[in-house]
Parts: C-alpha cells; sequence; structure tokens
C-alpha cells in the first residue's frame, strides 16, 4: 500500500467490530467494503423476525455503560445516539419483592454510589462492610492485581462472605462478563468495578436501545455508503488470499467472485477465522492460540402479556434464574393498552443450552410470575426463546494470553472483534475498538495518523 493511492480495503463481517472499522474509514475517504453474509448487519448483538412475533426481536438484550467512551463514538458518528435510553438508576428486585436501586448521590468518585448503595435491603450490614473493604482493596492495589487467579479466589482472598458473592458480586459480573466467577479472570473482574463503578460519576450510568438493535446499525450502513463506502449483504467470504510473500492479495467469496484487497480485515467470531485463511498461515502461534478460547453462553427470552405487568424498565434479580428483566414495550415507547414486552436474560447459561423450549419458557413464566405480582394474573399471549451457545469467549484467566493483537504477520491482514487483545473483557465496547484500532493501523500506513480510540473516562 502507499500513501498516495488508497489501497482497497476489504471487511469482512458487519458486526460491531466491523461496522465501526468500515465506518471510521469510509469518514477518512479510504475506499472500503464490508461484507456480510447475512441480510442484516450487527452480528451476535441484533435482531430477526421470529415465527413467534411480527416485530424485530432481539437475540438478546444488550446495554451499556456510561464506562463505554468508544461504544458511544460509535452511535455517535452512526446517528444513532438519540436511540439510546439512558438511566441514571439501577433497580435491583429481590425474592421478597423488594425494589432496591442503586443511583448517584452528588458525591465524587469513588463515593458516588456509597449511599444508595448502604441502603440495599437484600444485603446484611456485615456483608456491606466487606464489600467496601473489597472495594477498596481494588482502588488501592496495582493494575495487574489478581493476575491468575478467578474472581472467586480474589473474593476469597478479600474475605467476602456467601452472602455478598452470591448478592452483589455475582450478578454483576456475571451480567458484565458472561461468566461465573469461579471461572472469569479476576483481572477483568476487577477492571469492571474499577472503570464501571469506582472511576467517574456517570460511568455506572446504563444505555439501553429504544429500537430493535437492527434498527441502530441501518443508519450506520447508509452513511457509509453515502460516504462512498460499500456495504454488501449476503456476501459469503470463502476464503481470504494471500500471496507466497505473505501479504494480503483479496477476497474469495463463496460464488467464485474475487475481490482484490491490499487490506483485509476480518471481523469475524475468532472459532471462523481458520475457515477464512490458509493452513500454513493458520499454523502460525497468534491463529493457533486463539483457536484454545473457550466460549460462554448467553439465554434470552421474550414474553408478551396481554397487559402492563410493571412500571419498572428493567431489574436485576436477585436469587433467581433468571439475571435482568428489561421491559422492552416501555424502552420502545409503546403505550401500555397494547400489553408489556419483557425481555429476560441468562448469561453464562449453560445449563440452559440442554433444555428445550417448552422447559425454558415454564422456568421464564415462573420466575417471572414470582418476581412481578403484576404478571401473576395476566395471559402470555406469545413467547420466543433464543440459545446462544457461543454468545462470547470466556473470560477466564488464561483467556488474555489467547487474545491476538490486530496486527498480524501476514502484511495487510487485521483482525477485529470482542476477541483480540483490546485491553477489555468481551464486551461490544470491546468490538467497537477493536474496530477503531484496526482503523488508525490502516491510516497510519497511508502516512495520514488520526487517533480515533476515545480515552476512558477521567479517574
Amino acid at each position: 500500500m502507499t500513501p498516495d493511492t488508497p489501497p482497497p480495503v476489504v471487511v469482512i463481517g458487519a458486526g460491531l467490530a466491523g461496522l465501526a472499522a468500515t465506518l471510521a474509514l469510509a469518514e477518512a475517504g479510504v475506499p472500503v467494503t464490508l461484507l456480510e453474509r447475512r441480510a442484516i448487519p450487527g452480528g451476535r448483538a441484533s435482531s430477526f423476525v421470529a415465527q413467534e412475533s411480527e416485530e424485530p426481536v432481539d437475540n438478546c438484550q444488550h446495554v451499556l455503560m456510561g464506562c463505554c467512551v468508544n461504544l458511544i463514538d460509535f452511535y455517535r458518528r452512526a446517528g444513532v445516539e438519540d436511540r439510546i435510553r439512558w438511566t441514571r438508576r439501577i433497580h435491583f428486585l429481590d425474592r421478597q419483592g423488594r425494589v432496591a436501586t442503586l443511583a448517584a448521590a452528588p458525591l465524587p468518585a469513588p463515593l458516588h454510589l456509597l449511599p444508595s448503595f448502604l441502603r440495599l435491603p437484600f444485603l446484611t450490614a456485615v456483608e456491606k462492610v466487606a464489600i467496601v473493604r473489597a472495594l477498596l482493596r481494588m482502588l488501592l492495589a496495582p493494575a495487574d492485581e489478581g493476575t491468575g487467579r478467578t474472581a472467586a479466589e480474589w473474593l476469597r482472598a478479600a474475605d467476602q462472605p456467601p452472602g455478598a458473592v452470591a448478592r452483589f458480586w455475582r450478578p454483576i459480573l456475571v451480567s458484565a462478563l458472561n461468566e461465573e466467577p469461579e471461572r472469569c479472570a479476576a483481572t477483568y473482574a476487577l477492571q469492571v468495578f474499577r472503570q464501571g463503578f469506582l472511576a467517574h460519576p456517570r460511568a455506572y450510568e446504563i444505555g439501553i436501545p429504544a429500537v430493535p438493535l437492527a434498527e441502530l446499525y441501518d443508519p450506520c450502513v447508509r452513511r457509509i455508503v453515502a460516504l462512498g463506502g460499500s456495504v454488501r449483504f449476503r456476501a459469503r467470504a470463502a476464503a481470504i488470499e494471500i500471496t507466497p510473500r505473505g501479504a494480503i492479495a483479496g477476497v474469495r467469496l463463496a460464488d467464485g467472485e474475487r475481490l482484490p484487497a491490499s487490506v483485509v480485515i476480518a471481523a469475524v467470531p475468532f472459532d471462523q477465522l481458520g475457515e477464512l485463511i490458509p493452513e500454513s498461515v493458520r499454523a502460525l502461534p497468534c491463529f493457533r492460540a486463539c483457536r484454545e478460547l473457550d466460549v460462554s453462553p448467553i439465554a434470552a427470552v421474550h414474553l408478551w402479556f396481554d397487559r402492563a405487568v410493571t412500571d419498572l424498565d428493567h431489574a436485576a434479580l436477585i436469587d433467581r434464574p433468571i439475571h435482568w428483566i428489561f421491559n422492552k414495550g416501555k424502552h420502545y415507547g409503546r403505550p401500555a393498552s397494547e400489553g408489556s414486552h419483557l425481555g429476560l436474560v441468562v448469561s453464562a447459561g449453560r445449563d440452559w443450552l440442554p433444555l428445550c423450549r417448552g422447559e425454558i419458557l415454564a422456568v421464564a413464566e415462573r420466575e417471572v410470575r414470582a418476581a412481578l405480582p403484576g404478571a401473576r394474573e395476566a395471559r402470555i399471549v406469545r413467547a420466543a426463546v433464543i440459545k446462544e451457545a457461543r454468545a462470547t469467549f470466556s473470560a477466564t484467566p488464561a483467556a488474555e494470553a489467547l487474545r491476538p493483537p490486530s496486527e498480524t504477520p501476514v502484511r495487510g491482514l487485521l483482525l477485529a472483534g470482542d476477541w483480540v487483545r483490546t485491553g477489555w473483557p468481551p464486551t461490544m465496547e470491546g468490538a467497537v475498538r477493536s474496530g477503531y484500532r484496526c482503523a488508525e493501523h490502516v491510516l497510519a500506513a497511508l502516512r495520514r495518523p488520526r487517533s480515533l480510540l476515545v480515552p476512558d473516562l477521567p479517574w
């Protein structure tokens, strides 16, 4: 590639990482083509029309936090920041039916959440003191604290009572990392609390899409095209072609079409990358290592009721097999007279994978009726079940060493996705960061360096 003539860039995969990279390059005037094998963008964070529904259904509820500065920046660039509803109140619902709220007080970080935390009714005074001590330990610990240990091991070393783990640490970590404390890395766990709850008074705030996920990406696709880029759906990449000298030559599609390129950004899941590259390249250490990453599932259930069943727009459930309830009808601004559409989430849901649809719906109905009094007499008019067996990579202590950087030994081949080495656990924020980083590499090679990554919120 030369700085005088921008090279053709091909991006494979229209998930968040691919969209972020493509949009950034199109904005910089770089000729770019985005390939997506499906008919819609969004990857794992998208929507589909289920047989049980007449409307788009999210494959799982995805939310962002105030600390997700690059994801927020991507939504701004895509022109959809007004489609995210922000709340400064995180609601918890315990088995006694008590609603508790975590919300910032007018205090500097890290004290901003302390008053509302101390009022949480499902934690004892002893548990609260232990949690505060552990949070203080996190603040004072070095950046590499917890390396090689699981979150559960770190919490035991921090003398956390079982009740504190079950009703505070576990609900937050499983939701944020899609992994159990017994499996997830302590380093990722500490990052969640440091950056999400302690660093900045607005870092903890939750952003919930006010439209089905697929509708978040359509404006992004239109903007890419308006800027001169190309987006091709139902275009399945069959192979990334590499010259004998180890440089990118192009991409071959499943129908035989060949797209010449001097840069390819592979924004595909790590377990699909090997299908696209030659065996000789697949054997290189960075590609071989990422194949050893494990996966963690998510289960989602959508329930439509014939009436309004709750005024809450969301709730994290304590001591229940369902982790979160989201009032999607309320998020979408639909009147209560149209009934309720609830989205339920079970993160790290390995036990749910063997269950059939009827078994999952039976548990979901039982738990929702138990948690929400307004649902007990309501009639379920339709339901949908989604199981994402490979939702994210498993954020274990071994995972970080297996994650490759975006740059590869193949000249012109870059990797993007939440699974590459982004400095973040498997999140939408990490995916966007990887896409921006790939775009930065391309622009630097063109001698048009540009900083795209947004700095973290200040401590």
